[in-house]
């Protein structure tokens, strides 16, 4: 899937998530809650992936299998 691609659908998915997508949200940022490449960036009061860049709060959405969506492949979901 083109970057880009991945990008919108997880915007998108954000916007108005699905009960199933809700829930690989949630299991995802609690694994970026204790990840390492967690930054948080105060001018834009966001926690972002230090290896992407992705925002984490839409980063969570993306729709490719879990160890493909995080540059570390800490998601097994």
């Amino acid at each position: 899937m083109l970057k880009i691609v991945e990008i919108a659908k997880a915007w998108i998915a954000a916007a108005n998530p699905t009960s199933e997508q809700k829930t690989i949200a949630d299991h995802r940022i609690f694994i970026c809650e204790k990840c390492p490449h967690r930054n948080y960036i105060k001018a834009a009061d966001a926690h972002v992936c230090g290896l992407c860049g992705c925002p984490l709060s839409k980063k969570i959405f993306s729709p490719l299998p879990g160890e493909e969506a995080c540059p570390d492949k800490r998601w097994k979901l």
